[in-house]
C-alpha cells in the first residue's frame, strides 16, 4: 500500500510539472506541443501531431527548438506509425518543421519538410 501511494505521488507530481506554463521571464520552454502538421519529400508524406518539445523563446511570437512528433508515415504505398524528430521554427501559431524518420531498408535517410499549426 505504501509503494502504491508513493507511485501515485510521483505520477501526480510529474503531471503537475508537465502542465506548468513557462514564467514570463523564462526563455526556455519544455512540454507537450498541441499541433498538427503535414510534411512531404519526393517519396514520403507524413501527418505529424504534437509531442514533447524544448524551445528557446526569442520574442513572444518567435521560438526555435527541437521536438518529437508521432506521425502517420506514407512510404512505398504503405501507411504505418513512426516517430519523427525535428528542428522547429515557430512564428505565432505556425511551425516550420523538418522531421527525420531514420533510415529505410536501403540505408537512405528519411527526411521531410513541412508546416504545422499550433492550437
Amino acid at each position: 500500500m505504501k509503494k502504491l501511494l508513493v507511485l501515485i505521488g510521483f505520477v501526480f507530481a510529474f503531471t503537475l510539472n508537465a502542465q506548468e506554463t513557462p514564467k514570463p521571464d523564462s526563455k526556455m520552454e519544455a512540454g507537450f506541443e498541441g499541433m498538427i502538421g503535414f510534411s512531404a519529400s519526393d517519396r514520403i508524406f507524413a501527418l505529424n501531431v504534437g509531442g514533447p518539445s524544448c524551445k528557446y523563446r526569442f520574442s513572444n511570437t518567435f521560438k526555435i527548438g527541437i521536438g518529437a512528433f508521432p506521425s502517420l508515415f506514407f512510404f512505398e504505398d504503405k501507411v504505418f506509425p513512426r516517430m519523427a524528430f525535428s528542428p522547429i521554427i515557430e512564428h505565432k501559431k505556425w511551425l516550420f518543421i523538418i522531421p527525420y524518420y531514420g533510415y529505410d531498408s536501403k540505408d537512405r535517410m528519411l527526411w521531410t519538410v513541412g508546416l504545422g499549426y499550433k492550437f
